[in-house]
Protein backbone atom coordinates (compact mmCIF):
# COMPACT_ATOMS: atom_id res chain seq x y z
CA UNK A 1 0.00 0.00 0.00
CA UNK A 2 1.43 3.52 -1.02
CA UNK A 3 2.28 5.85 1.76
CA UNK A 4 -0.49 8.35 1.24
CA UNK A 5 -3.31 5.61 1.02
CA UNK A 6 -2.22 4.43 4.33
CA UNK A 7 -1.68 7.46 6.08
CA UNK A 8 -5.26 8.41 4.53
CA UNK A 9 -6.35 5.35 6.28
CA UNK A 10 -5.01 5.67 9.31
CA UNK A 11 -6.70 9.53 9.37
CA UNK A 12 -10.14 7.61 8.51
CA UNK A 13 -9.26 5.47 11.85
CA UNK A 14 -8.69 8.11 14.19
CA UNK A 15 -11.21 10.17 12.88
CA UNK A 16 -13.80 7.20 13.23
CA UNK A 17 -12.38 6.16 16.66
CA UNK A 18 -12.25 10.06 17.99
CA UNK A 19 -16.15 10.26 17.19
CA UNK A 20 -16.88 7.25 19.15
CA UNK A 21 -14.91 8.69 21.68
CA UNK A 22 -16.94 11.25 21.98
CA UNK A 23 -20.17 9.63 20.87
CA UNK A 24 -19.69 7.75 24.08
CA UNK A 25 -18.26 10.43 26.10
CA UNK A 26 -21.46 12.76 25.36
CA UNK A 27 -23.65 9.68 26.29
CA UNK A 28 -22.39 9.16 29.46
CA UNK A 29 -22.44 12.57 30.43
CA UNK A 30 -25.89 12.84 29.13
CA UNK A 31 -27.20 9.83 31.64
CA UNK A 32 -24.87 11.76 34.20
CA UNK A 33 -27.05 14.81 33.92
CA UNK A 34 -30.11 12.46 33.75
CA UNK A 35 -29.25 10.83 36.94
CA UNK A 36 -28.70 14.48 38.67
CA UNK A 37 -31.97 15.43 37.63
CA UNK A 38 -34.07 12.52 39.16
CA UNK A 39 -32.23 12.63 42.33
CA UNK A 40 -32.66 16.66 42.57
CA UNK A 41 -36.04 15.56 41.67
CA UNK A 42 -36.63 13.03 44.16
CA UNK A 43 -35.24 15.23 46.66
CA UNK A 44 -37.75 17.86 45.91
CA UNK A 45 -41.01 14.84 45.77
CA UNK A 46 -39.79 14.51 49.03
CA UNK A 47 -39.20 17.64 50.42
CA UNK A 48 -43.18 18.21 48.90
CA UNK A 49 -44.46 15.35 50.77
CA UNK A 50 -43.33 16.38 53.98
CA UNK A 51 -44.68 19.45 53.41
CA UNK A 52 -48.15 18.53 52.57
CA UNK A 53 -48.21 15.52 54.61
CA UNK A 54 -47.78 18.51 57.88
CA UNK A 55 -50.27 20.76 56.02
CA UNK A 56 -53.16 18.00 55.92
CA UNK A 57 -52.07 17.25 59.63
CA UNK A 58 -52.03 20.45 60.64
CA UNK A 59 -55.81 21.39 58.76
CA UNK A 60 -57.23 18.22 60.55
CA UNK A 61 -55.99 19.54 63.90
CA UNK A 62 -57.00 23.08 63.20
CA UNK A 63 -60.40 21.54 61.93
CA UNK A 64 -61.10 19.59 64.58
CA UNK A 65 -60.49 22.63 67.30
CA UNK A 66 -63.11 24.44 65.16
CA UNK A 67 -65.64 21.58 65.35
CA UNK A 68 -65.14 21.60 69.04
CA UNK A 69 -65.25 25.39 69.30
CA UNK A 70 -68.98 25.37 67.46
CA UNK A 71 -69.88 22.96 70.07
CA UNK A 72 -69.71 24.76 72.58
CA UNK A 73 -70.94 27.91 70.89
CA UNK A 74 -73.83 25.59 70.01
CA UNK A 75 -74.15 25.09 73.94
CA UNK A 76 -73.85 28.43 74.83
CA UNK A 77 -76.71 29.99 72.03
CA UNK A 78 -79.03 27.04 73.74
CA UNK A 79 -77.99 28.36 77.18
CA UNK A 80 -78.71 31.72 76.09
CA UNK A 81 -82.18 31.18 74.61
CA UNK A 82 -83.26 29.01 77.77
CA UNK A 83 -82.46 32.09 79.82
CA UNK A 84 -84.71 34.00 76.90
CA UNK A 85 -87.16 31.61 76.72
CA UNK A 86 -88.29 31.63 80.98
CA UNK A 87 -90.46 34.82 80.35
CA UNK A 88 -91.93 36.53 77.38
CA UNK A 89 -91.12 39.32 78.43
CA UNK A 90 -87.31 38.99 78.52
CA UNK A 91 -85.03 37.96 80.87
CA UNK A 92 -86.32 37.58 84.67
CA UNK A 93 -84.29 41.02 86.65
CA UNK A 94 -82.76 38.57 88.95
CA UNK A 95 -81.34 36.03 86.21
CA UNK A 96 -79.98 39.35 84.24
CA UNK A 97 -76.02 39.44 85.48
CA UNK A 98 -75.79 36.01 83.97
CA UNK A 99 -77.34 35.98 81.20
CA UNK A 100 -75.99 39.12 80.45
CA UNK A 101 -72.00 37.20 81.09
CA UNK A 102 -73.20 34.51 79.27
CA UNK A 103 -74.63 36.33 76.08
CA UNK A 104 -71.42 38.60 76.52
CA UNK A 105 -69.09 35.48 76.48
CA UNK A 106 -71.25 33.99 73.16
CA UNK A 107 -70.73 36.63 71.34
CA UNK A 108 -66.74 37.05 72.05
CA UNK A 109 -66.96 33.19 71.11
CA UNK A 110 -68.63 33.75 68.44
CA UNK A 111 -65.73 36.51 66.95
CA UNK A 112 -63.23 34.37 67.41
CA UNK A 113 -64.77 31.26 65.52
CA UNK A 114 -64.90 33.60 62.75
CA UNK A 115 -61.44 34.46 62.75
CA UNK A 116 -60.25 31.13 63.07
CA UNK A 117 -62.49 29.77 60.27
CA UNK A 118 -61.34 32.60 57.73
CA UNK A 119 -57.73 31.40 59.37
CA UNK A 120 -58.67 27.91 58.50
CA UNK A 121 -59.76 28.96 54.67
CA UNK A 122 -56.70 30.63 54.10
CA UNK A 123 -54.62 27.69 55.61
CA UNK A 124 -56.53 25.29 53.48
CA UNK A 125 -55.95 27.53 50.40
CA UNK A 126 -52.02 27.78 51.24
CA UNK A 127 -51.96 23.40 51.39
CA UNK A 128 -54.43 23.36 48.11
CA UNK A 129 -50.94 25.16 46.48
CA UNK A 130 -48.37 22.91 48.60
CA UNK A 131 -50.30 19.67 47.44
CA UNK A 132 -50.56 21.16 43.62
CA UNK A 133 -46.88 21.55 43.63
CA UNK A 134 -46.04 18.07 45.08
CA UNK A 135 -48.42 16.80 42.41
CA UNK A 136 -46.21 18.77 39.52
CA UNK A 137 -43.08 17.59 40.77
CA UNK A 138 -44.72 13.82 40.71
CA UNK A 139 -45.37 14.57 37.45
CA UNK A 140 -42.14 16.17 36.04
CA UNK A 141 -40.25 13.08 37.69
CA UNK A 142 -42.28 10.72 36.01
CA UNK A 143 -42.16 12.36 32.55
CA UNK A 144 -37.83 12.27 33.33
CA UNK A 145 -37.79 8.65 34.46
CA UNK A 146 -40.16 7.86 31.72
CA UNK A 147 -37.34 9.61 29.01
CA UNK A 148 -35.01 7.95 30.26
CA UNK A 149 -36.63 4.39 29.71
CA UNK A 150 -37.28 3.41 33.49
CA UNK A 151 -40.27 1.55 33.99
CA UNK A 152 -42.54 3.19 37.58
CA UNK A 153 -45.87 1.20 37.51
Amino acid sequence: MSPPVRIGLMVLGAVVAGAVVVSAWSRILERQQTLEEINRLRDELYRARVAADRCRSSLQTSEAALRDLGLAIDSMRSRVDSFEALDRRGVPVDQYPEYLELFDSYNDSVDVWEGRERRLRSAESACRQTIEDHNAISDSLQTVLSAAGIETG
